[in-house]
């Protein structure tokens, strides 16, 4: 799977970790071989898991992506780069991914079930979560259609680990999705005051934010979390899974809008 600073070459734009460039490649095909690779590369490192050893947080993802391709197109690509229809197998899968998300927004009993691989320090994550993010939220999420699910990628260096520990910290007050929404809102003012002003702001005990946050109880897992996406074949945030169908990029709300609008009248 790809998506943020550091995409394939393939993907639409490719850079080195700071600074993402914009390809030249036509933006259909940037959206097909990058939903090709990511099924390929999601259900080979899922069905091949036991043979694989999940990398340290160390080892960078290769890369970042801005796709922006036409609405129609891109949400056709995607579509018929969808092997969860009538594939009892890709169900497994996403059912299985679905077991291992911890955070989750919406009615567990929604049609459609979104799990994103994220990254708090990844500026297109912050685009896609206040942007197209909110308009799935106020759309669908809200009216009980759409169950959204969030996984760390935390693979950006120690400030994007500590944003994934310092989140944890706030689930712990039941303020998981009100922190996430304050890291990408204000990314780029993330460091170690501001994950405790943050928690402030909420009004949370901050003392036992404090506690939580020093005591590195959630590194292990935030590590673990990144290593088992990683070995799954994701190399980039945002990526996606929507009821089983990949999607890579800070795709536009309208893209979403056809894929799960396709969903929900195949569940009719």
């Amino acid at each position: 799977m790809e998506t943020h600073e550091e995409s394939i070459q393939e993907m639409d734009e490719v850079t080195p970790v700071p600074r993402p460039t914009k390809a030249r490649n036509s933006p259909l095909a940037i959206v097909a071989v990058g939903m090709a690779m990511l099924v390929v590369g999601v259900m080979a490192g899922y069905f091949g898991r036991p043979l694989v050893t999940p990398q340290p947080l160390s080892a960078t993802p290769v890369a970042s992506v801005d796709t922006e391709p036409s609405t129609a197109s891109a949400a056709s690509d995607a579509r018929d780069a969808n092997p969860a229809q009538d594939n009892p197998s890709v169900e497994t899968f996403m059912n299985t991914i679905v077991a291992e998300t911890r955070h989750f927004k919406g009615s567990p009993d929604a049609p459609v079930t979104i799990v994103e691989f994220s990254d708090f320090r990844c500026p297109y994550c912050g685009r896609f979560t206040t942007g197209a993010g909110r308009q799935i939220d106020e759309r669908y999420v809200e009216e009980g259609l759409v169950r959204f699910g969030y996984q760390h990628f935390a693979f950006l260096g120690p400030e994007s680990l500590s944003a994934a520990e310092a989140s944890e910290c706030a689930a712990e007050q039941d303020a998981f999705w009100a922190y996430h929404d304050l890291l990408f809102e204000r990314q780029a003012g993330v460091n170690a005051e501001s994950l405790r002003q943050f928690a402030a702001e909420l009004e949370l005990d901050t003392e036992a934010f404090d506690t939580c946050l020093q005591s590195g109880k959630y590194t292990s897992l935030v590590r673990n979390e990144t290593a088992a996406v990683q070995a799954l074949g994701v190399t980039g945030t945002p990526s996606f899974l929507i009821n089983g169908q990949p999607l890579v990029g800070a795709q536009p709300f309208e893209i979403f809008e056809q894929i799960i609008e396709a969903e929900l009248g195949a569940n009719q």
